[in-house]
């Protein structure tokens, strides 16, 4: 398998920077989109917010290139060459190969997002992500360092099994960068939100899962295609269109969203007291929210 490491090195130029110049230009669309035409009031330190989240962004994007780029490539061409992993023992046929890789690592994802909720190990990590009290499109960058090795660590086992190819693996990312800032956007469609998260993830249908309501926290796990957390029960919609409030209480304090707090996150015990407030808030949640 090592031979075939260096194959990074066979890719066209365009597959190089289509990640990077989508990211910039979604990030620039939806910054936009979000100044002009906010869903909730723009806060007063957006840009300070925004650029602490843009830090641990490159932080998290120079260690993964380096650690994981060049061995994931080398897994994925390593098992197109020995035709190894279901999508090459299923013989799957272009197109529809790949619509079932994206499928295949959507689901994936789905279930890894659901084990950073249900795993204490994995949700100190994920944790950071949700203690951002101000949801917008660069909440989208912020995740802990250790949750980003841990999952890149985990894929390289996933995609030999699976079978998904460099490209399909490139092209799926792609996807996931423009659905992850899409819906974590400080946006609205209005009516069109409802048609729309019948099939993808909604920037309204994302929002219950960063409320700090621990019922709604613990739903709507999808990351690109809706429809896992209607198959597994855990699509969760709020009946009105009021303003959710974001954050972990645990996290409130101003500290914890300096980039030095935000990395030290997962290191920081739970007390009694915020325990309690959860089993608080799970109750008091039980009669404000329905799943749709």
């Amino acid at each position: 398998m090592f031979a075939y490491l260096g194959t990074i090195d066979n890719f066209p130029d365009w597959t190089v920077v289509t990640k990077p110049v989508l990211t910039v230009l979604c990030l620039t669309l939806l910054w936009t989109w979000e100044t002009f035409l906010p869903f909730v009031g723009n806060s007063s330190n957006r840009w300070r917010h925004a650029g602490r989240n843009a830090v641990v962004a490159i932080l998290n994007t120079v260690v993964l290139g380096v650690v994981f780029s060049v061995a994931t490539v080398g897994v994925a061409t390593w098992a197109t060459e020995m035709q190894f992993g279901i999508l090459n023992w299923l013989n799957v046929a272009a197109p529809w190969r790949l619509f079932a890789a994206v499928f295949l690592l959507d689901g994936w994802l789905y279930v890894w997002h659901r084990m950073n909720h249900r795993i204490p190990l994995l949700w100190r990590f994920h944790r950071m992500h949700h203690s951002d009290r101000q949801m917008d499109v660069t909440t989208a960058t912020r995740f802990h360092l250790g949750e980003h090795l841990i999952a890149a660590t985990l894929r390289l086992g996933l995609i030999p099994l699976l079978g998904v190819t460099a490209i399909e693996i490139l092209v799926f990312e792609t996807l996931v960068v423009a659905g992850t800032m899409f819906h974590h956007a400080n946006v609205s469609v209005g009516k069109f939100d409802r048609p729309l998260r019948c099939l993808i993830v909604t920037p309204r249908m994302h929002q219950v899962h960063h409320s700090r309501l621990q019922p709604e926290t613990d739903s709507n796990y999808s990351v690109l295609f809706s429809f896992w957390d209607r198959l597994a029960h855990t699509f969760r919609m709020r009946q009105g269109d009021e303003a959710i409030e974001f954050g972990l209480d645990e996290f409130e304090d101003d500290r914890w969203q300096t980039l030095v707090g935000m990395l030290k996150t997962p290191f920081e015990r739970s007390t009694q007291q915020n325990a309690a407030t959860g089993s608080l808030r799970l109750e008091e949640a039980s009669d404000e929210n329905r799943i749709d």
